[in-house]
């Protein structure tokens, strides 16, 4: 398992909170971040900041590269 760290922003842009999720290590970077990562995008109304969790020198597959992911329309709207 890959340990990637999940921030949470209000619309506004302040920060919310953080935490930390765990995607299966054997997806790339781009099966990790389009296709997995949006699955635990757990509070629809805010921008999700994803970024590689691992210290610097690790090595360690999948790399995320950090990413925003905008509120998810559908939620926001309803």
């Amino acid at each position: 398992m890959k340990t990637v760290k999940v921030t949470y922003f209000k619309q506004s842009g302040k920060y919310y909170t953080s935490e930390t999720i765990n995607i299966p290590a054997d997806l790339d970077g781009y099966e990790a971040l389009f296709k997995e990562i949006p699955k635990h995008h757990r509070i629809k109304g805010m921008f999700m900041l994803v970024e590689n969790s691992e210290p610097d020198g690790e090595e360690n597959e999948p790399y995320i590269v950090p990413h925003l992911f905008h509120p998810i329309k559908s939620e926001v709207e309803a």
